[in-house]
């Protein structure tokens, strides 16, 4: 039986609504002592939770109980958003078919909410991930439709005089190559509906022009201090707009601003280098001011001092050599699907520090902003990657794809700028570069990532070259990361099949070197054998825990021997849902079971042999 529910509006507080009507009001919000006059720009700590921050402008979250309904396998146009449904109660963020009552459904689902803001108030709507596919409406009107389950994006909230204001968002998790391109059913991981991550509503300035980003990028000179400083605004100002610029808890910098971009090239008072050792983290605050000196709008947000590099043949950060000592990492907890909490979090960072590893790749999506933020307090690197897995030619050409992937990429990069725990950004795991066809996409790919992240490295997760394949797009990459599986898959009629796991690192070096990239490092991206959680078999065979541990281990140990080797990433952390019915047959339980710990993260035998590889090493 479903549940009638009643909608409330989410409401302002009264201060806030004066806060932003009345800008000279306003000055108050900036300090909580208005004594400290020769710093009038203090700022608070950030919060782990609310990254970037902005004291100033009046920031409500959506997140909470909103009114949903599942229509199934509906025709997307004849959606009419005005239409009354007989809803039920659900949790935003949340995948709706994680629930036992939609668990594998798949179709369209609508959410509604509704919340007040000033009337003709401007104001924003950002959206962490809607999934697989969405549109959203304000008030009934169409205002952006949503093509990569994983992305971040933001609307404009169209003004209007009335204060209650209705949200409402159609979701579809059925796969369709036309409309979406960039989901397919033959993913290696379950994909889930539903608004996945925070919704959140920014009041913005009433004159229009607002902060838009802030972006931090560490220079030659970082170790002393040396950043670029880029402020986007949201459009160029009619006249020179003064910003007041401040570091940490030191005096604030006035500046004045006559473009829609500007960058800048300040140093930050009182240095400290980021690093795994160390993760120091710095913030930095943006304030708008009006001519009397008021606040109109501003942007908190941290970053770290460090430089990510290849030289030598080597892997550097801060110019020391880096190995590189981890696991492939899914959001996905058997309770939450893809909407882990942050306490679970956390949970998975502590098992990994206890593991002795200093990386996590993100398989294989844009990241949860809170699990970047707790990368960036606890010193994890991270390679951060663009939705994709093992798209084929013809995928590659599709100029639809192309579009939406190119888009989510851009979205990825503005999303997570800052966090200084990135050190790597990929894309299209395991496609088909050693297509002719792919030459395309992958240039592009590469070519925006450098131009709008300077300060990463750029590599892709190839799989060609174990599978006795060329790979035709190695030369766009500082790294070659390699996804390698001998001794698991193909290995049909072999005595032992763990002695073909050196060998076939040894020749992936060679290759590398024998196609003329000796100056680049490799990296081993993925590697692993299914170990079935209490399955102990006195033949250490396939699937049994013993097989698992005793692959894992000699995977570790041969890779981290390898000079020309720059790390390994385990495949992968915890098991994890994947396809199912039919497609399923090689998955038993229809998971992937190749993580050292299962699903509700309980160790395997393979947990205490990586331990100790790793910190040997």
């Amino acid at each position: 039986m479903l549940l009638v529910a009643r909608k409330k509006a989410l409401t302002w507080p009264a201060a806030v609504h004066s806060n932003v009507v009345s800008p000279s009001t306003s000055a108050h919000l900036l300090s909580p002592s208005r004594k400290r006059d020769r710093n009038p720009l203090s700022s608070p700590r950030p919060s782990l939770t609310a990254l970037p921050l902005q004291p100033v402008r009046p920031v409500r979250s959506l997140n909470g109980l909103w009114n949903f309904a599942f229509l199934g396998d509906i025709e997307l146009e004849s959606f009419d958003p005005s239409q009354r449904h007989e809803w039920e109660r659900l949790p935003v963020p949340s995948a709706f078919d994680v629930l036992p009552a939609y668990a594998g459904k798949r179709g369209a689902a609508v959410y509604e909410t509704t919340f007040d803001v000033p009337a003709h108030q401007p104001a924003r709507i950002e959206f962490g991930a809607v999934s697989m596919w969405g549109r959203v409406y304000i008030d009934g009107v169409l205002c952006h439709e949503q093509r990569c389950g994983f992305a971040q994006f933001s609307i404009l909230l169209p003004t209007s005089a009335s204060t209650r204001r209705t949200l409402t968002v159609l979701v579809d998790n059925r796969f369709d190559a036309k409309r979406l391109p960039m989901h397919e059913e033959k993913f290696d991981f379950y994909q889930y509906g539903g608004i996945l991550r925070d919704v959140t509503c920014h009041l913005l300035p009433v004159t229009g022009l607002f902060l838009d980003r802030v972006q931090v990028t560490p220079l030659a000179g970082y170790a002393s201090g040396e950043i670029s400083l880029a402020l986007t605004l949201s459009t160029t100002p009619k006249e020179a707009q003064i910003v007041a610029i401040q570091f940490d808890d030191e005096p604030a910098q006035q500046h004045s601003l006559t473009a829609a971009l500007t960058t800048l090239t300040p140093h930050v008072p009182s240095p400290r280098v980021w690093s795994p050792q160390s993760p120091h983290l710095h913030r930095v605050r943006v304030v708008l001011l009006d001519r009397n000196g008021h606040p109109l709008d501003d942007l908190t947000t941290r970053f770290g001092l460090r430089r990510i590099e290849v030289r030598n043949g080597q892997l550097q950060l801060n110019g020391d050599r880096l190995i590189l000592r981890g696991y492939n990492r899914h959001e996905w907890h058997p309770h939450y699907g893809p909407c882990t909490p942050l306490l679970q979090m956390v949970n998975d960072l502590q098992m990994l520090r206890d593991l002795d590893c200093n990386f996590v790749r993100g398989s294989h999506y844009p990241q949860d902003a809170r699990f970047l933020d707790l990368c960036d307090e606890l010193g994890f690197l991270v390679f951060e990657e663009n939705l994709g897995w093992q798209q084929d030619r013809n995928v590659l050409n599709n100029p639809d794809y192309r579009r939406d992937h190119a888009s989510s990429l851009l979205a990825m990069v503005y999303a997570s700028y800052n966090h200084p725990c990135i050190i790597l950004r990929g894309f299209l795991n395991e496609a088909e570069s050693d297509q002719p066809a792919s030459r395309a996409i992958y240039e592009e790919s590469a070519a925006l990532l450098r131009q709008h992240d300077p300060s990463r490295l750029v590599t892709y997760a190839t799989d060609r070259l174990p599978n006795g394949k060329p790979d035709l797009n190695l030369d766009l990459v500082d790294l070659i990361s390699i996804n390698l599986y001998p001794g698991w898959y193909g290995c049909e009629g072999v005595e032992d099949p763990l002695t073909l796991i050196a060998p076939c690192m040894d020749k992936m070096v060679r290759l590398v070197d024998e196609m003329g990239f000796g100056e680049k490092p490799v990296f081993f991206s993925e590697i692993g054998a299914e170990g079935l959680y209490g399955w102990h078999d006195p033949h250490h065979d396939f699937f049994s825990e013993e097989y698992q541990a005793a692959y894992l281990a000699t995977a570790c140990t041969k890779a981290l021997s390898l000079d020309r080797c720059c790390g390994i990433a385990l495949w992968q952390f915890c098991d994890i849902r994947t396809y199912g019915k039919g497609k399923s047959l090689m998955r038993p339980r229809t998971f992937n079971n190749k993580g050292t710990v299962d699903e509700y993260r309980r160790p395997k035998l393979a947990y205490a042999a990586v331990k100790k590889i790793f910190s040997e090493k």
